[in-house]
Order: structure tokens, then C-alpha cells, then sequence
């Protein structure tokens, strides 16, 4: 159990996968109520989406806990990280006595309109107001957050991104979808085929796109780069490992031409915003057909890059 909180807080509550708009338009709230009552900001965050918890899923979170915590941290004065496990079996009743009035010291409360706690999801808004109302602690439901009229919401984005569909999922994330890896050593392919690419080691749990080639602009500690980055077995090999690789241009910073020494970024982590996707993995008949269709990728991709700005709304590593 963390440790209770000393200075009177104002609260929110969820796991927050993705940061999306819908999390934003929360936070924000928060933000207002804090500065106008004096309250301290803080978020209590979910690991892991109890829903997939329930399921037993390993797999399917937008973003690793680490870069979601960094970017609710631009929000919030403190994350407090939870576990769904060690909270399922609390009713609604203790939840939020225990938890959210003594451990956080919560004096306003701030969630999204179709908010559930406690054991079996029993809580509701209208119950947290019921609870709340004899200690003075406002609690705020926000609306839906809507685009293309529906809600947006973690689940729908994953939805998009397992289709491949990361422009859309770009407009409800209000950014590029992410992914966060380390730089692994691989086969060396890529450079006998005159194409090196930096092999992407992504945490388990996180999702990955559908199998495919995408534009992305890619950055780490020392520089960034826009390039290509392909998900996929490589059926063209009859491979049976997920891959995700990418192939990097140029660097934003310098405007230095041609490809990036690899070798530089072994060990390094890198984020790999996506921009869109190019087209479908597939099979080749040899590896001079997949030279080729690469080269016609890269040539695709660049004539992409000339139309548009340097990217905005990236997370800065």
C-alpha cells in the first residue's frame, strides 16, 4: 500500500492507456478544480486495463507504463500506479474511503461520466457522490469526449491500430500512435539488401500494429529521424517472428542526407511515432522483388515527407 498522501488532493482515477483526448479533457478539469480550490494534482492510475485483466490478455496496451506515467506526470503532481489485482476484491464502499478519502486525501474528485469501481465494477458516479456527500468532497463527472460521433476511448483505438487504421487513431490520441523500444542487434538483411534497419525490441504488453510497412518519424536520445517501419513474420523468408524494424532517412536536427550508422543506436531506446500506413506485408517470390518494393516504399515515403512539415504533437524523449 502506498503511502498516504499529506496535502489535500484533487483525484482522478482510471488507467489512463494512451493519454488520449478523453483523458486529456479529464486531466484538464482536474487541473482547473485543483488551481481554484488549492489542491495538489494527483492521478491514480491502473497498470494494466482491468478489463484485460479480467480476460488474462498479456497483450494490448497503447503505450508502456513507464512513457504513460511520463506523460501523465504533464498533468499531474503525483501517479499513484495500482494494480487491479490488489484492489479487486474492495467494495465500492471501501474503495473509496480507504483508497481515494485517507490514502489520497481526496477533497475533489474528477472522472469521466461512465466511471465503475469497486469489486464486480458496483460503483457508479451517482454512488461516489452518494459516498462523498457527507465529507464535503465534490465530485465531478466529464462528458464523453466525442469524434465522428462516437466516444473516444482506449478500446476504440485499439480497435484502429489492430486495423492498421493509425491516422484515425492519430485524431483520437490527439498524437501519433507510439511505440517504444530498445535497438537489438539482428540478421544484418536489411544492409545486404542496401536498406539497414534498427530492430525494434517492444515491450510484450504493449500492442502492436497490424503487420505492414508505415511512414514514421523516429527518435531517441541524440537525434531523430523519419523512416519506415515494417511489422511483420517476413514471409518472404517463411519467418514466424514478429519484427517490428525500421528503416531510417534522415536526421531532423542536422538535415544530414542518407542513412543513419545503425550501429550508433544499439541499446539505445527509440520512439517510433506512426504516421501512416503505406501498405500491406506480403510475400515476394525472392529477395531481388523485395529490394525492389522497398526501394518503391521509400521512394513513396519520401515524396510523403516533401509535402509536409516537420512533425508536431510528437513525445519528446
Amino acid at each position: 500500500m502506498a503511502k498516504t498522501i499529506e496535502q489535500r488532493a484533487a483525484v482522478t482515477i482510471g488507467t489512463f492507456d494512451g493519454v488520449h483526448r478523453g483523458h486529456q479533457a479529464i486531466l484538464a478539469r482536474l487541473g482547473e478544480i485543483a488551481r481554484t480550490e488549492g489542491l495538489k494534482r494527483v492521478a491514480y492510475a491502473f497498470v494494466f486495463p482491468p478489463r484485460l485483466a479480467v480476460k488474462g490478455e498479456t497483450r494490448g496496451l497503447l503505450l508502456p507504463e513507464e512513457t504513460k506515467v511520463g506523460l501523465l506526470e504533464r498533468y499531474v503532481e503525483r501517479v499513484e500506479r495500482a494494480r487491479f489485482k490488489e484492489v479487486a476484491h474492495i467494495s465500492a464502499q471501501e474503495f473509496v474511503t480507504q483508497i481515494l478519502l485517507q490514502q489520497l486525501q481526496a477533497r475533489a474528485i474528477v472522472v469521466g461520466e461512465g466511471f465503475r469501481f469497486g469489486r464486480d465494477r458496483s460503483g457508479d458516479v451517482a454512488l461516489l457522490r452518494e459516498i462523498c456527500s457527507g465529507g464535503s468532497v465534490e465530485v465531478i463527472a466529464v462528458p464523453p469526449f466525442i469524434v465522428g460521433g462516437k466516444p473516444v476511448s482506449s478500446t476504440r483505438i485499439r480497435g484502429l491500430i489492430r486495423e492498421g487504421n493509425v491516422s484515425e487513431a492519430s485524431t483520437l490520441l490527439g498524437r501519433p500512435p507510439l511505440l517504444v523500444g530498445k535497438v537489438t542487434t539482428g540478421d544484418r538483411l536489411g544492409s545486404e539488401l542496401g536498406y539497414p534497419t534498427a530492430n525494434l525490441s517492444v515491450d510484450q504488453s504493449v500492442l502492436l500494429p497490424k503487420d505492414g510497412i508505415y511512414l514514421v518519424h523516429a527518435s531517441w536520445d541524440t537525434g531523430r529521424s523519419p523512416g519506415l517501419l515494417y511489422v511483420g513474420k517476413r514471409p518472404t523468408l517463411r519467418g514466424s517472428e514478429h519484427r517490428c524494424e525500421v528503416h531510417l532517412f534522415a536526421r531532423f536536427d542536422t538535415g544530414e542526407e542518407g542513412h543513419l550508422a545503425v550501429g550508433e543506436l544499439y541499446g539505445r531506446t527509440m520512439h517510433v511515432h506512426l504516421q501512416r500506413k503505406l501498405r500491406e506485408d506480403r510475400r515476394f517470390a525472392n529477395l531481388s522483388q523485395l529490394q525492389d518494393q522497398i526501394g518503391r516504399d521509400i521512394e513513396l515515403a519520401r515524396s510523403m515527407l516533401a509535402q509536409e512539415n516537420r512533425p508536431q504533437g510528437l513525445i519528446a524523449t
